[in-house]
């Protein structure tokens, strides 16, 4: 998966250093990704060094078109999903706000029962 940085970014200096490829460039004030050298830090990192360290809010972005290319939308959306949920599941709850929730939940019940 290849990424690109958008117009958000300001040019800060972070990504340039950090991308294990070499694939990021600058001419002047304007950075760029090199499609065909970056690889979305896969064998280097587990996220993406670009948009780990950039400042901005989607400065460095996955690029849409290596989605669309290279792999299925909705098989790249239901493992996202499916990561997702699996992050979720493993985290262990605290167990006040456990508590909390079956209190509500129990209040609530007997609100809506005795109407």
């Amino acid at each position: 998966m290849t990424y690109t940085i958008t117009n958000n970014c300001i040019a800060c200096d972070r990504c340039l250093p950090q991308c294990p490829t070499k694939a990021i460039s600058a001419k002047g004030q304007t950075y760029q990704i090199d499609p065909n050298l970056c690889n979305g830090c896969v064998g280097f990192y587990s996220v993406p060094q670009c948009q780990a360290v950039c400042p901005t809010n989607n400065g460095c972005v996955r690029r849409l078109s290596a989605i669309a290319s290279s792999e299925d939308y909705w098989e790249s959306w239901f493992n996202t999903f499916n990561h997702l949920v699996n992050r979720i599941n493993k985290t262990k709850q605290d167990p006040y706000w456990q508590k909390w929730f079956n209190t509500y939940s129990q209040e609530l019940k007997r609100v809506i029962v005795s109407r």
